[in-house]
């Protein structure tokens, strides 16, 4: 018995309950955690166990992305992309996506829209056990209207039948969770980002239904009446919350704040993603000093400071983040995780530890999942990363991970 224990030795070991690196020791048995204390008094205890020294390291919980499309290739034209791409062409890359993910620390992953097809695809891989794949939770095709953000991914949906009946097929097709279109978006051409799509009576019948079926609801919101919806109708993961409107004469989306709108909801403790990380990069010359931004880029910088002044203006509410990062979206990339996380901490003022909460314990809930991952606790599974510089006192220490291992098999 004792032979097939592993006993990791580190430098710190994260505490979620607590936030501060603690432990030393981790005993891992079976992909599970089995105990955790300090290594010099566990190694008596788990004599001929087999050791794993990274003393020089520590060691926090794989991190939970609760929004990517794995099916997409980083770029401006994703629409475009995916129609001229077959399926296996798509189901590869989405696989190639997974990995990526995987090795960059994300241990679980939730894809937030793709094509019913690679949604069966990505789960008949992921029950082989040499899959090499992170844990999936898969929503597959999201619920939009014809014409809708996303349509291109497949059948839409627009009355209350058709409706009802894409969230019956979901749960047949073993789908983890719902997501909802609620607001136009950026990435169909012909979806206007500041018009609402689905009313909060339709909003709701599809929370109502999902929820009988014991399945979570994202929607995508990119409105403040489409994030009002959201709230009435119970929606249990509120997706970029960008309340955009647009701005004439020069035609841009603007995010605007209403306070008389959402102040109703103090106290509400739902979950929300914002993804900073979204398109960070299409800025990274300006940032960098390599030239003088245009009108343009000086607006979107605008738009960054506003769009962390409304994330703290929910977190205010009571409202509590998620870490996604819309990866496969713009320039989005799936292995940069850690620069949400990064954004977080430097432009809205989190601490590290709030960061890591939220990329960690409060995913897993978002999932469903908090008494399986998200912690590194006995009878959690052994997910982990490891990093050599302490992450609580520079958060971009997640940018170089050393080690990963997901249910107990190192994969990096």
């Amino acid at each position: 018995m004792i032979s097939r224990v592993t006993l990791l030795h580190a430098k710190g070991i994260y505490d979620s309950d607590k936030g501060e690196m603690v432990w030393t020791g981790l005993a891992i048995e079976k992909g599970k955690i089995r105990e955790r204390g300090w290594f010099e008094e566990m190694l008596f205890r788990y004599a001929g166990a087999e050791l794993l020294d990274y003393s020089d390291e520590y060691v926090l919980p794989g991190l939970i992305n609760t929004h990517v499309h794995l099916e997409f290739t980083p770029d401006t034209q994703i629409c475009e992309m995916f129609l001229g791409e077959t399926r296996e062409k798509r189901l590869e890359k989405s696989f190639e996506h997974a990995r990526e993910m995987l090795c960059s620390g994300v241990t679980t992953v939730r894809d937030l829209g793709s094509s019913m097809e690679m949604a069966q695809g990505l789960r008949k891989r992921e029950q082989k056990t040499d899959s090499g794949l992170p844990r999936l939770h898969l929503s597959g095709m999201p619920l939009t209207q014809r014409r809708g953000h996303l349509a291109f991914l497949g059948e839409a949906a627009d009355s209350r039948e058709e409706l009802l009946f894409a969230v019956k097929q979901r749960k047949e097709a073993g789908c983890d969770c719902i997501k909802i279109i609620v607001s136009g978006g950026q990435n169909t051409p012909g979806s206007l980002p500041e018009q609402d799509a689905y009313d909060m009576a339709r909003i709701s019948l599809v929370t109502e239904a999902a929820h009988r079926e014991k399945l979570p609801v994202a929607a995508h919101c990119l409105t403040t009446t489409a994030l009002v919806n959201c709230m009435e109708a119970g929606v249990d993961c509120i997706e970029h919350c960008s309340c955009f409107v647009r701005k004439h004469p020069e035609n841009l989306l603007a995010r605007v704040w209403n306070p008389e709108k959402m102040e109703r909801y103090q106290g509400d403790r739902r979950l929300f993603m914002t993804g900073f990380s979204n398109n960070y990069h299409r800025l990274d010359e300006v940032r960098e000093g390599g030239r003088i931004p245009s009108w343009q880029e000086r607006f979107w910088l605008e738009q960054e400071k506003r769009e962390a002044e409304i994330f703290n203006h929910l977190r205010k509410l009571g409202l509590r983040p998620v870490i996604g990062t819309d990866g496969g979206c713009g320039q989005t990339y799936f292995h940069e995780t850690w620069l949400e996380l990064a954004l977080l901490v430097e432009r809205c003022g989190l601490s590290e530890q709030e960061a890591i909460q939220a990329a960690t314990a409060t995913g897993a809930e978002a999932l469903g999942l908090n008494e399986t991952v998200g912690r590194l606790k006995e009878g959690y599974a052994a997910d982990l990363i490891t990093v050599r510089e302490n992450p609580l006192k520079q958060i971009r220490a997640l940018a170089k991970i050393e080690h990963v291992m997901k249910e107990g098999r190192l994969v990096r």
